[in-house]
């Protein structure tokens, strides 16, 4: 007659544990969960507008922004390059969204 030995299960339950909150962590650092309160909504950054050959327009940083702009469907969208798919349309202080213009260049004919 053999006994089984009775396996504890504690150690697999606390292993269990700590894998998913040190999964949750890391896809939070590397920037894949993003926890939004949809209330208050999500705001990329700032902008406004510097018109062209304005005392301000000649204090502009030469470094770029972390966002991108692209046209899609005549709606102005952000893409945040430092934070893995975050998109956003771009808004003024009406609420209203920012209309572009899809603008192609014309190829050079040789």
């Amino acid at each position: 007659m053999s006994q089984a030995q009775e396996i504890n299960k504690l150690p697999l339950i606390l292993t269990a544990i700590v894998t998913v909150v040190l999964t949750v962590a890391v896809l939070h650092l590397y920037g894949y969960l993003n926890f939004v309160n949809p209330e208050k909504g999500l705001e990329l950054a700032d902008y406004r507008v510097v018109t062209v050959g304005s005392e301000e327009a000649g204090n502009l940083r030469s470094n770029p922004a972390k966002h991108e702009a692209e046209c899609v469907d005549g709606i102005l969208v952000l893409h945040a390059s430092h934070m893995n798919g975050l998109s956003g349309v771009l808004r003024d202080n009406r609420d209203r969204v920012v209309r572009c213009v899809n603008q192609v260049v014309p190829a050079l004919e040789e």
